[in-house]
């Protein structure tokens, strides 16, 4: 159950809204940046080192393990997103 709750789309900061739909396109999902949108100024430069350096394929970890990693660790936690 989430405690904090979702920024709606359309009061989300442009440029992560941008990101969100680049998100939804490539993985199908987007609901976190969301979450994170409660303080953009913040958390907009962690979106944007987020997607540059461990959503992308570097140093021998790809995309795919990476997202195995969170899963599983989502999984652990019981998270619901």
């Amino acid at each position: 159950m989430l405690r904090i709750s979702k920024v709606p789309f359309e009061q989300v900061h442009p440029d992560l809204q941008k990101t969100m739909q680049e998100s939804d396109a490539a993985l199908g999902g987007s609901e976190w940046i969301q979450v994170f949108a409660q303080t953009p100024d913040l958390y907009r430069h962690f979106v944007k080192f987020y997607y540059e350096h461990i959503m992308a394929d570097a140093d021998g970890i790809t995309i795919k393990m990476t997202e195995l990693v969170r899963h599983k660790v989502a999984q652990i936690n019981e998270c619901s997103l």
